[in-house]
């Protein structure tokens, strides 16, 4: 191994940029990924602009030799990756958007097993609460903590399974992907994996006062009546009785009580201003709405992404927190993964990989034709379909909802794991 590469463990090298080369898999920097260009933590290098940013930002990045596609032999300095230059690797190496589809399935199987399983557990917590009023605080840690292992080691695939919705339980699953996104939040910021696994605990359980609430109330499509909104304006307080109960951490429960807090100083159930409402309650207020707003309800209107981020916007400083919610914006990016979108071509695909230097033209996978028939899927890189001057054919046209055209995530996330 070379003097500024060394072992981390079985697939995880830290290696000086001076030694980065194309099709090398950055899974982690030796700096917080908030600030810099690139989307979301981990990425395959592919371009000559991607290693110039690397060299200004970093000294040492971290590199995944299993999702790399080029060679590494650490006890051979003249192998075939430390002994060709950077143009007989650029002429060795064919990148396809393929790649992105096939990291994209192998961290989803990785990533399944810690998600369905706390998502289990969840549904057990709340049925078990309805008899006793207990939650074992330990064992629901311990499943956040399986989580948050599967969030750092690939922190795409969890994202991707935070978009994968179901008609069925709202309420487990809108828990669940909250905190995803709040573990994956605190990824990107750069937190300690302490306060991840808090805003990961947060996320889970910030509804739990809810379950004094009945169904038909919450689901109700027509307006509540002004006892229903008092029942739901109490939800937070038989969260923080329920949590101090069982004995979570002081953060978990002041997210729980605070979430619908609001800076105006508007919000329930004691109209805190500001920076007054702890800061992961502010965070979880805003992975509340936002993920709310792209799920199935039967009292609202389902929300593309680019919808439920313009709301966020422009909710700044009235609604919710205004730095935390650019943040969470430039975090998830324009096109995130699994996103569902028409091209100017007519054509439906989901988008499976990113492009750094080229957000608006994302890799992605077709899967209905122009006339919206199901056809054969056909993975290709946006960037790469230009014009004769270099600009590009093809562009996104529109998001699209979950299910349009017959095109639903849950249903792709399956064909993806099975072909």
């Amino acid at each position: 191994m070379s003097q500024f590469a060394s072992q981390v463990n079985d697939t995880t090298i830290r290696i000086s940029t001076n030694l980065l080369k194309p099709g090398m898999f950055v899974c982690r920097l030796d700096r917080p990924w908030l600030g810099t260009p690139f989307l979301m933590q981990g990425f395959l290098v592919q371009s000559a602009a991607e290693l110039e940013t690397l060299n200004t930002l970093c000294e040492q990045v971290y590199v995944d030799t299993a999702k790399s596609i080029v060679s590494f032999k650490a006890d051979k300095p003249k192998s075939k990756l430390f002994g060709k230059s950077k143009r007989q690797i650029d002429e060795a190496i064919e990148f396809s958007p393929t790649i992105d589809r096939d990291l994209a399935r192998d961290g989803i199987r990785s990533a399944l097993p810690a998600y369905s399983q706390t998502l289990k557990t969840l549904r057990t917590c709340f049925k078990a609460y309805a008899k006793n009023q207990l939650v074992n605080a330990s064992f629901m840690e311990q499943q956040v903590n399986n989580c948050l292992e599967a969030v750092i080691k690939d922190t795409s695939a969890m994202t991707w399974l935070a978009r994968v919705k179901s008609h069925n339980n709202y309420t487990s699953e809108h828990s669940m992907h909250v905190s995803l996104l709040a573990m994956v939040f605190a990824v990107h910021c750069g937190w300690s994996k302490e306060e991840a696994r808090r805003a990961g605990l947060a996320g889970l359980l910030f509804d739990l006062g809810k379950t004094k609430i009945p169904r038909q109330i919450l689901e109700k499509p027509t307006p509540l009546t002004e006892t229903e909104w008092q029942l739901i304006n109490d939800h937070p307080k038989w969260g923080r009785y329920f949590l101090e109960k069982s004995g979570f951490h002081q953060d978990v429960i002041h997210a729980a009580y605070y979430h619908h807090e609001r800076p105006d100083g508007t919000g329930y159930p004691v109209k805190r201003v500001g920076s007054q409402t702890p800061y992961l309650a502010r965070l979880i207020k805003i992975l509340d709405a936002y993920d709310a707003m792209i799920s199935y309800r039967p009292y609202a209107e389902q929300r593309t992404v680019f919808e439920a981020t313009r709301v966020l916007y422009r909710g700044r400083e009235t609604e919710f927190d205004s730095g935390i919610v650019d943040q969470f914006i430039g975090m998830i990016g324009v096109y995130p993964v699994g996103t569902i979108v028409e091209l100017s071509s007519g054509e439906i695909a989901v988008v499976i990989g990113q492009n750094n230097d080229a957000r608006l033209l994302p890799k992605i996978s077709i899967i209905r034709d122009r006339n919206k028939n199901p056809v054969d899927e056909t993975v290709v890189n946006l960037k790469n379909i230009t014009d004769a001057q270099g600009n590009p054919r093809v562009k996104i046209k529109t998001m699209l909802h979950d299910g349009s055209y017959g095109v639903y995530m849950q249903e792709f996330t399956r064909h993806l794991l099975t072909h």
